[in-house]
């Protein structure tokens, strides 16, 4: 079928059964057929956390967000101040600076960890997908922990004469410099659309900071907090949340539906806590799942904006009533996006 260019969305999804990789549509009079020119594809509805024109910000609805439990790649380098649960415990304070600073952000956290990094592109795209769905969150926030290693550990667990004068001065005096007792952070941060699973933002961030705690207080004690190291960690974890709340707000609220043909009027799932009114009016998207040709129950999804709009009747807290502007139903899977 041939069309004005629509704005489309490419990603990848499990093939839902019986499908084929086909793509299918109602033509039947008062239904939204699909019309999508597969090939080229389209060029992409949303941006990779650019926001070149200030004015597309759509930080004026609140989107939700599941930080799932990082990875960790070398655990034994949590072995100093036992902080292996770090993989919990970054996300948790990610969680709460979201939470604390960006009213438009709806963070949750997940007590899972992301696909293992021997995956594909495709499956981590798959994963995304399902945790969203299970989670219903707009995206996915995941990340790998790949150091907490000490340079030299001696310095803090087996210090000489000479080292242990020169660290009760580090100490007493707050001075760093010439410190030796240093260690890193290294890790990975990734933001994937939920409803494709495309990879948003994708950011390693490294930090280090003096480890001056001798005890095994753990990761989430008081005591690691008022470590020097502990302090720059969380200074880390600001910088994260500051980044991907840029990327978050650069990208359009998106909203899955329900709806039953022959009806009219649909159920949305956001409402009021999600800063929307009655009145308000969503940008339709119809999602299309194309099949590979290579790869067994893999599909691109794409979601295909139309020339019609929904109108919203009635809002509540969690969810919304409704209608499609020009009186058609609905035939098919569909997304609200944020004008």
């Amino acid at each position: 079928a041939t069309a004005s260019t629509p704005d489309v969305i490419v990603g990848t999804a499990e093939l839902p059964s019986g499908s084929g990789g086909t793509i299918s549509g109602g033509t039947a009079s008062g239904t939204i057929a699909p019309d999508i020119s597969l090939t080229p594809p389209a060029t992409s509805y949303l941006g990779k956390g650019q926001c070149p024109d200030q004015s597309r910000s759509h930080d004026n609805l609140q989107k939700s967000v599941v930080i799932t439990r990082f990875l960790r790649t070398s655990p034994q380098t949590a072995n100093a101040g036992n902080l292996f649960a770090a993989e919990s415990g970054v996300p948790e304070v990610i969680h709460a600076q979201l939470s604390e600073q960006y009213q438009s952000i709806g963070p949750s956290v997940l007590q899972q960890g992301f696909a293992a990094t021997n995956v594909n592109e495709a499956q981590l795209k798959q994963h995304a997908q399902k945790i969203a769905r299970q989670s219903r969150t707009q995206f996915v926030l995941s990340g790998t922990i790949h150091d907490m290693a000490m340079d030299t550990p001696e310095t803090t667990y087996a210090p000489n004469l000479y080292r242990r004068t020169a660290n009760a001065f580090h100490d007493v005096s707050g001075i760093e410099k010439f410190d030796k007792r240093t260690r890193t952070l290294s890790m990975d941060v990734q933001l994937r659309d939920g409803f494709t699973g495309d990879l948003l933002f994708n950011k390693r961030y490294t930090t280090t900071g003096i480890w001056n705690q001798r005890k095994p207080v753990g990761f989430d004690s008081a005591a690691f907090f008022k470590t020097p190291y502990g302090k720059n960690v969380v200074a880390l974890t600001d910088r994260v949340s500051q980044e991907l709340a840029q990327v978050i707000h650069c990208q359009p609220f998106m909203a899955t539906i329900d709806s039953s043909p022959g009806q009219a009027q649909i159920l949305l799932h956001g409402g009021a806590n999600n800063g929307l009114h009655a009145g308000d009016n969503l940008h339709l998207y119809q999602v299309i799942v194309v099949g590979s040709n290579t790869d067994y129950q893999v599909a691109d999804t794409r979601l295909v904006k139309r020339d019609t709009r929904l109108h919203l009747s009635e809002v509540y807290p969690s969810h919304s009533i409704a209608v499609v502007e020009d009186g058609s139903y609905l035939n098919g899977s569909y997304l609200a996006v944020s004008e």
